[in-house]
């Protein structure tokens, strides 16, 4: 291997050498982690720089010890309230270093341990290496894949003294020449050795994967990848699962990327491991460890189209599973790429970044046209592939009606493609172009993990508030995605009198009940799952049970009826309709007070009736039926809204659905509050939020609740369902409240206008226009 070179201060210290044929002993320390609760990439995956640290330390006749911390039936991914814990519990794991006997000792570092959370835990591992241990290394091992985050290295030297040597950047030969010293009896220096050599290839071996306990190194993996509170990036399944690196480096210029830390600028060197290793090594791991998946962290691997062929022939010829978390080139895929990788892979992954071919160009220096990505997605979408596909904003020199575009663009594939945006903040890691451009100061303990999704820089185009509102925008519903749901209108009769009633003004009776049950068989057959039973009252018609228990037979997986309440009051109804196989009930209440709550419903009585029942329902509901509470906001009780969320803090109540009244029945153009009130209002109520207390605002933009955007998401996109009214004939409701909607300048630079439907435009006197939800 090449010469590297070396930083330190000190001179070398002569030992005797080992006696001829007698193979020197080295450890590899493989630690569990601490992580931010935020972490990205892939820890669980590091395996792959020990074990290739001990397959450099074997090729030169060496005995390695393998010390994983994250293989074994205690290993597991644990959330504190600070941090995140990867692997083995820490005592049992330091218990183990102490009782190291080596010449060597070798931990495999990563940013995981040199940055950020990580830097107090290997400071604690280092301390707890006992002097019997040999000469302690920590060794970057950078091969590819993952973010490297640049660091101060004689910093964390002098702040470590156990530590002997710290070895940088693409580390194989630093390792080499140092296992050549204490060959020979030399001791080295304290120091650090970087590698700033683009060496080649072909003599440096693949990860010695036969150290792993493969088992317990499997067993770990199912157990992490299925965490429920941070599943991995691909399925749990198949565990046998390895991480793989074929060659190193990328020619494209993006300025976020950390690929090649230490080489010479501009840092494009490509060098590939020779494919017949790749082949053997691969062809050998999956006879002897039972390998069923490998994971590709290559930066670009479909760079070569030879190689990348010859992978994909690899994974057929022994029946692997493949992913490429990094995502690959959409301008090097061709649609017989993508017809091979649909039983290898779970999800397809491509990175855009931008949308727009200036950014592109002049701001990331990526070179991609947003073109290839749409193309890939409609091969992806014919051939039935999962695709995702990595977005950024927030770069500088990105215009904020540029971010605004790179959002539309990624609504539009996920909604005419079913693709998945996976978008994130621009962060400028230490030792990037990026970092360079945005002058941000190095800091070795920051979390940068968390600044991807909560981050974000400030230009003279946009701040971080702006960058969330985005990111936010695509947490939204999609209409393609929703289920198919029948609503039924069961009653016109109510026992409210409410000045803002949708449907106030028809006529007062029922529905015929063999005319809903034919509806329900016959939106069932076609497909429908979800049914929503509203009125009126519905509790007023005498057949709603039997309605409910009829749709539970048909198959309806959810059935919601939405009542005021007040019938749940009396004795043994609550009760009936969740023995009847309702699964969602939403009861409206509309003020904390009888006063303000009667002026609004004209019916006296109603305050007390309505908590009575809501009282009786939570008792009934158990863990099987959701209960919320609706509650119609107008210009009466916009203000009383904090003191009736402590209300239904008080009565148990965990849902609330605070919808602003639409222009349709009795609702007036009086009784809307303004924006600016809606926006003071609103924002205190979800600063205050009970704890316990989830709240979702409908119909309300997500402009006028800054903070707080996501607690309008969940409308967005209603226009577009698939509903089917049943009662009487008439309009969709959706359909005509869509014509009342507006929009004006404000909405063309905002990143929601993608999906917001807009503002709804009262008329002077609102007239009834037909069926009502």
């Amino acid at each position: 291997m090449t010469a590297a070179r070396g930083a330190g201060a000190g001179a070398a210290r002569r030992t005797a050498a080992p006696p001829p044929g007698s193979p020197l002993r080295a450890a590899v320390v493989l630690p569990p982690l601490r992580l931010s609760t935020e972490f990205i990439d892939y820890p669980w995956l590091t395996h792959l720089g020990a074990c290739q640290a001990a397959a450099v330390l074997l090729a030169r006749g060496w005995r390695v010890e393998l010390l994983d911390g994250l293989a074994g039936p205690d290993a597991a991914l644990l959330r504190h309230a600070d941090h995140a814990w990867l692997g083995r519990p820490a005592r049992p794991f330091l218990d183990r270093l102490a009782g190291l006997r080596a010449d060597l000792t070798v931990v495999a570092g990563s940013p995981f341990l040199t940055t950020g959370p990580g830097r107090p835990w290997l400071a604690r591992l280092l301390d707890a290496v006992p002097a019997a241990a040999g000469t302690l290394a920590c060794a970057d091992l950078v091969v590819g894949g993952m973010h490297y985050v640049e660091y101060d290295g004689a910093a964390l030297l002098a702040a470590n003294p156990r530590l002997d040597l710290l070895l940088r950047y693409e580390a194989e030969p630093l390792l080499d020449r140092l296992a050549t010293e204490l060959e020979a009896g030399v001791r080295p220096a304290r120091a650090v050795r970087e590698n700033r050599v683009a060496f080649p290839l072909d003599d440096v071996p693949l990860p010695a994967y036969e150290l792993l306990d493969a088992p317990a190194v499997f067993g770990f993996l199912r157990r992490v990848l299925a965490t429920p509170w941070r599943p991995g990036p691909f399925p749990p399944e198949p565990a046998e699962t390895l991480p793989l690196v074929t060659t190193r480096g990328c020619p494209y210029g993006c300025i976020f990327c950390s690929k090649n830390p230490g080489l010479p600028e501009p840092r494009r060197q490509v060098r590939s491991f020779p494919w017949v290793r790749v082949e053997r090594d691969v062809g050998r791991w999956v006879r002897t460890l039972g390998l069923r998946r490998l994971v590709v962290l290559d930066e670009l691997a479909n760079l070569d189209e030879r190689r990348f062929d010859r992978l994909l022939a690899l994974a057929e010829r022994h029946g692997l599973r493949l992913e490429f978390p990094n995502g690959l080139r959409a301008d090097r895929l061709q649609r017989r790429h993508v017809r091979r990788l649909r039983p290898l892979v779970s999800t397809l992954k491509v990175s855009l970044e931008s949308a727009v071919p200036r950014v592109q160009r002049r701001v990331l220096h990526k070179n991609l046209d947003p073109a290839a990505v749409e193309r890939v997605a409609a091969w992806c979408a014919a051939e039935g592939v999962p695709l995702g596909v990595h977005g950024m904003i927030g770069i500088p020199g990105e215009r904020r009606a540029e971010i605004v575009r790179t959002i539309r663009f990624l609504a539009r594939l996920r909604r005419t493609r079913g693709v998945e945006p996976l978008l994130q903040l621009a962060v400028p890691l230490p030792g990037t172009e990026l970092a360079r451009r945005a002058g941000t100061p190095a800091d070795d303990d920051a979390d940068l993990h968390a600044a991807f999704r909560t981050g974000g820089l400030t230009t003279r185009e946009f701040d971080p508030a702006f960058l969330r509102r985005a990111l936010a925008a695509l947490d939204a519903p999609d209409a393609a995605t929703r289920e198919r749901k029948v609503i039924v209108n069961l009653t016109y009769r109510c026992n409210n009198r409410c000045v803002f009633c949708a449907v106030g003004d028809r006529p007062a009776r029922d529905a015929r009940t063999a005319d809903v049950l034919a509806a329900l068989r016959r939106h069932r057959e076609r497909g429908f799952d979800l049914l929503d039973i509203d009125g009126g009252e519905p509790t007023l018609h005498p057949d709603l049970t039997t309605l409910v228990a009829a749709a539970r037979d048909l198959g309806y997986a959810r059935i919601a009826v939405t009542t005021n309440g007040r019938t749940l009051s009396l004795p043994g109804v609550a009760a009936a309709l969740v023995r009847a196989g309702v699964t969602e009930v939403l009861v409206s209440l509309h003020a904390p007070t009888r006063a303000r709550q009667e002026e609004l419903t004209r019916a006296p009585g109603s305050f007390a009736q309505t908590v009575t029942g809501l009282r009786s329902l939570l008792a009934a509901a158990g863990d099987d039926v959701r209960v919320a509470v609706n509650t119609t906001v107008v210009r009466r009780n916009l203000a009383a809204l904090p003191a009736l969320a402590r209300l239904l803090a008080r009565l148990g109540v965990a849902r609330w659905n605070v919808q602003v009244v639409t222009p349709f029945g009795r609702a007036r153009a009086s009784h809307v509050p303004s924006e600016a009130a809606l926006r003071r209002h609103l924002g205190a109520l979800l600063d205050g939020a009970p704890p316990g207390l989830a709240i979702q605002v409908v119909n309300c933009p997500p402009c006028l609740l800054p903070g707080h955007e996501r607690a309008a998401l969940a409308d967005f996109g209603k226009a577009e369902r698939a509903m089917v009214f049943v009662g009487e004939t008439g309009v969709n409701l959706q359909t005509w409240l869509a014509k009342k909607r507006r929009r004006d300048a404000r909405c063309r630079g905002c990143p929601f206008a993608a999906g917001c439907p807009g503002f709804y435009r009262f008329d002077a006197v609102t007239r009834g226009t037909g069926r009502a939800r």
